[in-house]
């Protein structure tokens, strides 16, 4: 599943570097779990969180056993839309992994060579799921704000400054200046790693590269990702 922010290219680069910075027996934390790319390559104990409801209701189902369709057309890409708490583990997926540009609903994603969108978000999860993404993992549906963490490593993959957030309506607008000052307080208990393009002057730089924006679209955008610290 790609969406806006995705890190498909980059995630075995992050991840290494958390990996290494973790102690043992560490509890990992992902307030913004997102599409789960970083996670899926963290091992041991992990609290994986976001406060998009349906996202969640999918990764819960996905524990469980469930595995998403292969195919869905534009009439139920529709009617799940307009009624997506009957089957909330369902609207998470094809939400994201059915729409253009993994926009949350953002249209139903289709293109003239036929390409099964839905298939692969899929593959792209099983892959994950397989790569390690639900093991020892915890999943909560909750707003980052309300978490109070301690001796954690934390990834904090938050909207970033001046992109398209990927869904105002289901997580509401997000403050980038409380975030960075509750990064703040966390870090003086955490070790604390931040996914950006640019980080107050406190924040310390410890990575960066080149990549591509990520999205479903014969547009690409070249991006620095980086990675901060205190």
């Amino acid at each position: 599943m790609r969406y806006f922010g995705g890190k498909s290219r980059i995630c075995k680069d992050i991840a290494t570097i958390l990996n290494e910075n973790r102690g043992e027996g560490q509890i990992f934390l992902s307030p913004f779990v997102g599409g789960g790319w970083v996670e899926q390559y963290i091992k041991g104990p992990k609290v994986l969180v976001d406060k998009h409801k349906y996202l969640i209701s999918m990764y819960l189902e996905l524990q469980k056993g469930w595995l998403p369709p292969t195919t869905i057309s534009k009439e139920e890409y529709l009617y799940i839309k307009d009624n997506p708490d009957k089957m909330p583990h369902l609207t998470g997926f094809v939400g994201f992994g059915c729409s253009h540009s993994g926009k949350w609903f953002g249209g139903y994603a289709q293109d003239s060579t036929g390409r099964n969108y839905c298939l692969n978000a899929r593959n792209s999860l099983i892959r994950k799921i397989e790569n390690g993404l639900l093991d020892g993992s915890k999943f909560i549906c909750s707003d980052y704000r309300d978490l109070n963490p301690r001796d954690c490593l934390i990834y904090c993959d938050p909207p970033y400054k001046g992109t398209t957030q990927y869904d105002r309506e289901v997580v509401g607008y997000f403050d980038h200046n409380e975030f960075w000052k509750i990064m703040r307080e966390w870090s003086q208990h955490n070790k604390v790693f931040i996914s950006e393009y640019s980080a107050p002057e406190d924040f310390k730089l410890v990575w960066e590269k080149n990549t591509k924006l990520d999205m479903k679209s014969n547009r690409s955008q070249d991006r620095v990702e980086r990675l901060f610290t205190l």
